[in-house]
This record gives C-alpha cells, sequence and structure tokens, in this order.
C-alpha cells in the first residue's frame, strides 16, 4: 500500500482547533461562576442586616447587669475613698483595650467622658480619688498604671493631635501650640510634655485641647486572658509601672 493511503496517526488540524477552544471556553466559564460566587459572598457579607438574632439581646442585656452588680459591689466596698498616697506620681495613662461595645449604660457614659470610646483609645488622666473611682467603675474595660516621661513623649510625638476649631489637627509645629496655648505658657512640644507629666496648672488647658490618642493592638497580641484582673494573671486592671512596656508595644 502507498503512503498517501496510510491512515494519520493524529487528529486533522481542525479538529485539534474544535477541542482547543472548547476546553478554553469551559475553563472561561467556570472562571466566570467563581468570580460570580465569590462576589455575591462578598455582597452578602458586606450587606448591612436590618434585623439581628433574639440571641443578640439576651446576651447584651446579661453584659449589662453583670456590669451593674459588679459596680454596686464596688460602690459597696468603698475601696477607692482612701485617697492617693503624696508619694504616688500625679498622672495616669488609661487605655481602652477590650470591647469595641460596651452593654452597660453607666460604662459606655463613663468611658464617653474620659474620650475612651473607642477601642485602644488612650487618654493622661490626673491621679485623684475621683479618677479613681471612675476607673473602679470600668476596670474590666481599661488598662492603667503610671506613665514615664518617655512614654508620654512618644505618645505626643507620634500620635498627638489638637482639637483645633473642631478639626482633629496633628501636632506639626511649634508655631500652632504657640498660637493656641502661649497664652498658658506653651511654646513648644516639650512645654506640653513638661505640663503633662507634672500635672502642672496648665494641665487642663492642655488637655482640653488634646484629643484622645489612638493607638493599636499590641504588636505581639495579649498574651493572657483580657477578661482577667492583671493581679490575678490577667491583662485588665491597674499595671502600676509595667504599663509603659505596653504602651511601647502599641505604638
Amino acid at each position: 500500500m502507498s503512503d498517501k493511503y496510510a491512515v494519520p496517526n493524529k487528529l486533522p488540524a481542525k479538529q485539534v482547533n474544535v477541542m482547543t477552544h472548547r476546553k478554553r471556553r469551559l475553563r472561561e466559564e467556570e472562571s466566570h461562576h467563581r468570580v460570580k460566587r465569590l462576589n455575591r459572598s462578598f455582597k452578602l457579607r458586606s450587606k448591612k442586616r436590618d434585623y439581628k438574632k433574639p440571641e443578640f439581646f439576651i446576651t447584651q442585656y446579661l453584659k449589662a447587669e453583670r456590669d451593674s452588680k459588679r459596680m454596686r459591689r464596688v460602690i459597696m466596698k468603698n475601696n477607692f475613698l482612701k485617697g492617693v498616697d503624696d508619694e504616688e506620681p500625679k498622672l495616669l495613662v488609661v487605655m481602652h483595650h477590650r470591647a469595641h461595645r460596651v452593654a452597660s449604660k453607666e460604662c459606655t457614659l463613663i468611658m464617653n467622658s474620659m474620650g475612651l470610646n473607642r477601642l485602644h483609645n488612650t487618654v493622661l488622666l490626673k491621679n485623684t480619688t475621683e479618677s479613681l473611682a471612675l476607673l473602679k467603675m470600668i476596670e474590666p474595660y481599661v488598662v492603667y498604671g503610671y506613665p514615664t516621661i518617655q512614654t508620654v513623649r512618644d505618645l505626643i510625638f507620634k500620635h498627638g493631635f489638637l482639637r483645633i476649631k473642631g478639626k482633629r489637627t496633628a501636632i506639626n509645629s511649634n508655631k500652632l501650640i504657640e498660637e493656641h496655648l502661649g497664652e498658658h505658657g506653651c511654646i513648644c512640644i516639650e512645654d506640653i510634655v513638661h505640663d503633662l507629666f507634672t500635672v502642672s496648672d496648665n494641665f487642663k488647658n492642655v488637655r482640653s485641647l488634646l484629643l484622645p490618642f489612638s493607638l493599636k493592638a499590641p504588636r505581639d497580641g495579649w498574651s493572657k486572658k483580657i477578661g482577667v484582673s492583671y493581679s490575678r494573671g490577667g491583662e485588665y486592671g491597674n499595671r502600676k509601672h509595667e504599663i509603659n512596656a505596653l504602651i511601647e508595644r502599641c505604638l
């Protein structure tokens, strides 16, 4: 038999092209359906739902009732009325470390009055009997202690913002400080650091313009249970001088 009548071993070129186009079309359709499913799931996740499960309200009620009982126990003990010793530092640094949403209205009001309405917000307060009493009320949601001058300086330089004409303005020049605090004797950033750390007569004036510091979660995360007090091996509560190591990890 001659070679021209031999049966070819391969399919014709036209048939190969048809099969290739079919496979490519199937791959494109599969990819299109996969992208469509992902877009649909993303829309469902981002869509704001108008309803809440009954368990949400029950949980919120139980949390609020638990906070109310805890606050009554704190008031009955009166441990915070013993006052502040003269040897203790005059300044406190307080950070809202847990719970985006606080169920108790009383705790929410106290935290909003201190500027701790957002998670990881940090403020500087006078170490007074009144401040300690309020901190005892909201203690499960905050960590606090005695800052060093380096901690105060880092907070001002890295996360310091002033409220000027209702706007959030970064502390980026001494001229800005002199314009708004010059009449109180503050002409530079170091003056603000000094007035805050020493709790001078200008402390109230500086605090009225200074916004809460917006920090981040600790770099290595929380190593212990955030729902347990620091005195019992947890995270929340009074850390005294050890608060500086935590603030450094949050900067």
